[in-house]
């Protein structure tokens, strides 16, 4: 049975852009390389995850989360069963109001998360859609 976690968390004041450039990159591909789906997004100051695999290894993943100090504030929005992947990979971007987002990406987020359960879908949107514009 796959599992899904989904979190928003604060970014540490230290952070470069540069530095979070490189945990998209790290992000996206270790989480590529280890079978996990999903998306990992950036938006002034924040971040917001989806993470789909296998339950052990999503657990192990979140217990190292929250204790990375790269964030703080990382607050669970939903962590379940799920009965198929979602995600067709793993995605890592900046989303916010500036060059380096493209814009037709997030069209692809939204088709993917449409995806989720009717139940965690609308939240999952609405903070989408915050990041989108730059919360």
């Amino acid at each position: 049975m796959r599992y899904a976690i989904s979190y928003v968390s604060s970014v540490n004041s230290n952070l470069t852009e540069d530095d979070i450039l490189k945990v998209l990159k790290y992000t996206r591909n270790w989480n590529n390389d280890n079978g996990i789906t999903g998306i990992l997004l950036y938006s002034d100051g924040n971040f917001f995850q989806v993470l789909e695999g296998e339950k052990d290894l999503l657990k192990s993943l979140l217990s190292r989360i929250e204790k990375d100090e790269r964030h703080y504030n990382v607050m669970v929005i939903f962590e379940k069963e799920v009965s198929e992947t979602k995600f067709d990979d793993y995605q890592s971007d900046f989303i916010s109001l500036d060059s380096r987002f493209q814009s037709r990406n997030l069209a692809l987020y939204f088709s993917q998360i449409e995806k989720l359960n009717p139940k965690i879908q609308s939240s999952v949107r609405y903070i989408l859609n915050n990041f989108a514009e730059g919360i």
